[in-house]
């Protein structure tokens, strides 16, 4: 049988108000989400409102601005409200929490954990470069245990350039 469906002649309960501002908040989100498009979601919610009889006892004015509220821009966060909820985030999750206190980054599942390569800064080989031009073994001796950590990077280096002279 092909027989047209009957629509009622009056319009089912919809809910309260606050159901349809949901309705309203949830269009929203397809819209987002890029699902319908922003002009079916008002005209969908304009359909809704005039079957519950809202714009006869709001006024449409009121359904409108109920729905141009629901779809109106986020208000920017201020960038320090940003940073210190991710921080808050980052701190109360034992594998981020490394990013703010100092404590090593925890090794992840599957990941090897290599050892830091260190090099020396450029000014410091720059600055070891001119004691050495100086040529007081004395200075450098000096230089040398005032930097112990810097001393083996740089010695092998010096070594590597005057190899071949």
């Amino acid at each position: 049988m092909n027989a047209h469906a009957k629509i009622a002649d009056t319009p089912p309960a919809l809910g309260t108000v606050d159901d349809f501002l949901d309705a309203c908040r949830a269009q929203r989100w397809f819209v987002e989400e890029g699902w319908v498009t922003k002009q079916t979601a008002v005209d969908g919610l304009q359909f809704l409102a005039e079957r519950a009889g809202y714009e006869s006892e709001f006024g449409v004015d009121q359904m409108q601005l109920w729905m141009s509220d629901a779809f109106a821009p986020m208000p920017n966060l201020p960038n320090d409200y940003v940073s210190s909820l991710v921080r808050d985030w980052e701190m109360d999750d034992s594998r981020d929490r490394w990013r703010w206190t100092g404590e090593p980054r925890p090794v992840r599942a599957g990941e090897v954990k290599r050892p830091a390569t260190y090099a020396p800064a450029a000014s410091t080989i720059d600055a070891f470069a001119y004691v050495v031009q100086l040529g007081d073994p004395e200075r450098l001796t000096a230089w040398l245990a005032s930097h112990p950590a810097d001393a083996p990077h740089l010695l092998r280096i010096y070594g590597a350039q005057h190899a071949g002279a």
